[in-house]
């Protein structure tokens, strides 16, 4: 007699693996993992000891490999940079109940990549290259599911925009079948360093080809909500990094195994080859004084506001976000509006139930404008780069360009 023995198995519960390139892609990660802990030790959550503490174990299975022996998680998670200032007090910070994996470390204390995406690229990361992809490698060989890759990444500067830009590609070519993510700050339109048009130029037309979905960050708009709605008028990046933090939690915490997982997220939101950038839109961002003296939680109120951060200005008007505003009460009455055209759009909603984006296209003008002028090129053949080079990037961003403003 046979006897067949039936045994219901639990999907293994998906993990991530974040690689953190360059100053502003540190700060990011620090600030992102610290914000994962503080979640997960949340105790007044107006839901059950049993779903809280689920929830929990799955945001630690997500995004901890383990804990320490000094008993602190630790973050699955490679941090590169070629400066060691950033790298230091991060992982100095005895403050935290989490903590990094010092192999996974990888700081090269050679004076940076001067702002060159080029010199990032072609010279620091093939040095690094080797010793990133060996730690990618142990950490993944531990893992009984991998979910995907999130890079965090500015593309104003040289590590992150350029050893972003080629591990970026190596991981595609390694691990052809799993998703990557990219999570790409674009800098301030009035300059941060001279050379950084040049650089997201570059960074945005390489990841485009190697990722499958790319998360576009404006630094203006996230210190705008710092100053605007949160009434912080001396901002500085860590105000603005718990932000970004909070935006990527909105998505990527788990929800349930099918919305939580990144495979599923991109073949919502990027499914088209051709349209690969996506932005996060997230509300309420309510200072600390509003919320000790006035309640406004209303889903109806949020789903208004989300839908109200979609439409697009008059023309004869400034061009302006709604999402830099705190929601109205007076909910608006007026019928008809034009939406900004997407591919699709995912709402995530956590709690107790009862034209055309200018961004890429300006950047892209600026380019172009200090190439025809020949500014600042020879900084960038000096490490290899060529005229062809520049074209060909120029091309793959004007034909994105030229994609989405097709969309009816």
């Amino acid at each position: 007699m046979i006897y067949f023995i039936c045994l219901r198995v639990n999907s293994c519960n998906p993990k991530m693996f974040t690689l953190q390139f360059g100053q502003c892609g540190n700060q990011l990660g620090h600030a992102l993992f610290s914000k994962i802990s503080s979640d997960m030790q949340c105790v007044n959550t107006s839901v059950s000891y049993n779903v809280n503490y689920q929830y929990s174990e799955e945001a630690f299975t997500k995004w901890f490999s383990s804990i320490s022996k000094e008993g602190k998680r630790l973050a699955r998670a490679v941090l590169v940079d070629t400066e060691d200032k950033v790298i230091k007090k991060i992982c100095n910070d005895a403050t935290i109940p989490w903590k990094y994996r010092p192999k996974n470390v990888i700081c090269q204390s050679g004076g940076g990549c001067a702002n060159n995406w080029a010199y990032g690229y072609m010279i620091k990361g093939h040095e690094l290259k080797d010793q990133i992809l060996n730690s990618v490698r142990y950490e993944i060989e531990k893992m009984d599911h991998l979910d995907g890759f999130l890079l965090l990444l500015s593309s104003s500067g040289g590590t992150g925009s350029g050893i972003g830009s080629l591990i970026g590609q190596l991981l595609r070519e390694e691990y052809s079948t799993k998703p990557i993510v990219t999570t790409i700050v674009l800098p301030f339109s009035f300059g941060e360093v001279c050379t950084q048009n040049y650089n997201t130029l570059f960074t945005l037309a390489k990841l485009y080809n190697h990722s499958d979905m790319n998360i576009i960050i404006e630094n203006e708009q996230i210190h705008d909500i710092c100053k605007n709605l949160l009434k912080k008028l001396a901002t500085n990046l860590s105000d603005m990094n718990d932000i970004i933090s909070e935006k990527l939690l909105a998505v990527f915490q788990p929800i349930n195994y099918l919305k939580s997982n990144i495979t599923t997220l991109v073949s919502q939101i990027a499914s088209h080859p051709s349209y690969k950038f996506a932005r996060i839109k997230s509300t309420p961002h309510v200072p600390t004084t509003y919320s000790m003296y006035e309640r406004i939680y209303d889903w109806n109120l949020y789903l208004q506001h989300l839908k109200e951060t979609l439409r697009i200005p008059n023309l004869d008007s400034k061009l302006s976000d709604n999402e830099l505003k705190l929601p109205s009460h007076s909910l608006s009455t007026t019928a008809h509006h034009t939406y900004a055209c997407s591919i699709s759009n995912v709402l995530i909603t956590r709690g107790t139930a009862t034209d055309n984006d200018p961004i890429i296209d300006t950047s892209l003008n600026k380019s172009w404008k200090s190439y025809t002028h020949a500014a600042y090129l020879h900084q960038y053949k000096r490490f290899g780069l060529e005229d062809d080079d520049f074209l060909q990037a120029f091309a793959i961003l004007e034909n994105i360009v030229k994609e989405y403003q097709e969309l009816k």
